[in-house]
């Protein structure tokens, strides 16, 4: 009877070291890091299309490359916001995934411009913006996304 109990002494003192709670609590944290800093690299990688915008601009390049540049720097805004709304709530919410989409296609649909579009290119993007438009309904009146957001 004494060995079964020194057992279950052990068995408790054992499981505080590798419990499953402690290693996706380091997991999580591992994962915030990350996360962390794909956020830094972005805000460095906006800097850097900002100042290239800007260099385009005085430079005299054309209007459409500086509008793909930024449409470009919204869709990183965008992905910031994202990540920042990750590392607050630890969620992913799917209304923001889907406006960077929104975002993302528009840009391509402005950069290529409608009237190079063959007319099933044009009613196959309508067709996603539509359902991601969907998409995006359903997600405000299902998720609690916090007012600032």
């Amino acid at each position: 009877m004494s060995n079964t109990m020194n057992m279950k002494g052990r068995a408790s003192s054992f499981e505080p070291k590798f419990s499953l709670n402690r290693m996706f609590r380091s997991l999580d944290k591992l994962q915030d890091y990350i996360v962390f800093g794909c956020g830094i690299a972005l805000v460095f990688k906006m800097m850097l299309v900002l100042v290239d915008t800007f260099i385009g601009l005085s430079a005299g390049i054309d209007l459409k490359t500086i509008t793909a540049q930024s449409l470009f720097l919204l869709i990183l805004v965008e992905l910031f916001r994202l990540l920042a709304v990750y590392l607050k709530y630890h969620r992913i919410y799917v209304g923001v995934a889907v406006e960077v989409c929104v975002v993302s296609v528009l840009r391509e649909v402005i950069v290529e411009g409608v009237i190079h579009m063959s007319p099933l290119m044009v009613a196959s993007i309508g067709g996603f913006l539509l359902v991601l438009g969907g998409l995006m309904y359903v997600s405000h009146q299902v998720e609690d996304l916090p007012a600032e957001h």
